[in-house]
């Protein structure tokens, strides 16, 4: 059923009460049809039975399944959390090191996160990776920070490099978790056992028989209709970047708004200490020239007295 996961919210509800419930309903039909009224009321009590166990028996399976996908889903969404952050956090990093150094990881912070909200969330989104080769990631960042030495073991730009040092850490974790998340699945096991379950929760349900074939044919496509409806929420829940409900790239595209109120800050304080200095220089120059013509002054006084 993974071709659902490239229609719409809307389109998949209509396909899953469409084609289960009227699977679901032929299937009752095929079994009037062939087995007598009578004979099935007679399998009330047994079937009855039965059907509880192995309904609470489904119902429990299912639960425990959606509950581990929306666990998966949810670590997938942290991950995006934290590379987005520690992006964030190293451009923050980025400005206290010297100009070359300080250019080169703001320039590639700004490509790396460009990458994943232009190409890397629609490649995902359709099923197209890159191989864990030729995927750099982070690792032209790493190349960066690890070949700066901080001058005259300045204890400042120390601690820059090893608060870098820890943040790329932080996302070259993210990285990888999000490079494996992408690409799987539920175990094929899982899967097998959610629709021979479903078989056979549904085939249960015809070992009843009521007088009114369409009540009984409304009840079945009611149930079946739930079951699908659940499968489909395991299949959108089972793959974080593909499909109707999907982990967003808008924390990287807050990181990038962050990062762009990061260069104007910079840039007002440079403005004001500009500003700042121009007063102070031009009170330096008077300075001077009041200090030069005192001097000037003193030695026409102390020419005028004669030697001696």
């Amino acid at each position: 059923m993974d071709f659902l996961l490239y229609w719409t919210t809307l389109q998949q509800i209509i396909f899953i009460l469409v084609t289960f419930s009227s699977v679901s309903v032929l299937g009752l039909y095929l079994v009037r049809v062939l087995v007598p009224l009578e004979r099935l009321k007679r399998n009330h009590e047994v079937a009855g039975f039965t059907f509880g166990v192995i309904g609470a028996f489904y119902g429990l399976l299912l639960a425990f399944v959606i509950v581990a996908a929306w666990e998966r889903f949810d670590r997938a969404q942290a991950e995006v959390h934290d590379e987005a952050v520690s992006l964030m956090s190293l451009y923050r990093l980025s400005k206290g090191f010297p100009s070359p150094v300080a250019t080169q990881m703001q320039a590639t912070i700004r490509t790396y996160t460009h990458k994943l909200i232009d190409k890397d969330w629609p490649d995902m989104a359709n099923y197209r990776f890159e191989s864990f080769e030729q995927s750099m990631g982070p690792l032209v960042l790493w190349q960066i920070v690890a070949n700066y030495k901080p001058a005259n073991n300045d204890s400042r730009q120390s601690l820059l490099l090893d608060k870098s040092f820890d943040q790329l850490t932080e996302l070259s974790t993210a990285f990888s978790l999000r490079y494996l998340y992408s690409r799987e699945n539920l175990p094929s096991v899982v899967w097998m056992v959610i629709y021979a379950g479903l078989l056979i929760t549904i085939g249960f349900s015809y070992f009843f028989g009521l007088e009114t074939f369409p009540s009984q044919a409304l009840m079945c496509a009611i149930f079946a209709s739930l079951l699908g409806l659940t499968i489909v929420a395991i299949l959108e829940l089972a793959h974080p970047y593909q499909g109707a409900v999907t982990v967003s790239d808008r924390p990287f595209k807050y990181a990038l708004l962050r990062m762009d109120d990061m260069d104007k800050v910079a840039l007002t304080g440079l403005r004001d200490n500009l500003q700042l200095a121009a007063p102070t220089g031009h009170h330096a120059i008077q300075a001077a020239a009041r200090s030069l013509a005192a001097l000037k002054n003193a030695r026409k006084a102390f020419s005028a007295y004669p030697p001696g």
